[in-house]
């Protein structure tokens, strides 16, 4: 099994049908930009130890990157982390981040 992290962008039920028909999802690990689906998970090698992650939408036509919010989350060697991203209620509010990992 390679390390990883498997990067599932979500959005909030009450505000999800927006974000998905206007923005796109975008996964940033340790600075590097990777283009999301929305619901769909996204496959990052990584190396062991420690990265940051953030999740985030971008709409269309513009360059900001909105809602991301770097978030520590470690690796193992061998290990696939999943880690699930929200944004709130509110379509300011960041995306909360958390973490699992399959056994």
């Amino acid at each position: 099994m390679a390390t990883a992290m498997v990067v599932r962008p979500g959005t909030h039920w009450f505000n999800g049908w927006f974000l998905r028909s206007c923005a796109r999802a975008v996964v940033v690990v340790d600075g590097i930009e990777h283009a999301a689906r929305w619901g769909r998970p996204h496959v990052v090698e990584v190396t062991a130890g420690d990265h940051l992650v953030a999740v985030g939408a971008r709409y269309r036509g513009t360059r900001p990157l909105l809602g991301a919010v770097d978030t520590p989350v470690t690796v193992q060697a061998d290990e696939r982390v999943v880690v699930h991203a929200r944004n709130g209620f509110f379509n300011h509010q960041p995306f909360t981040i958390t973490t699992s990992s399959p056994r």
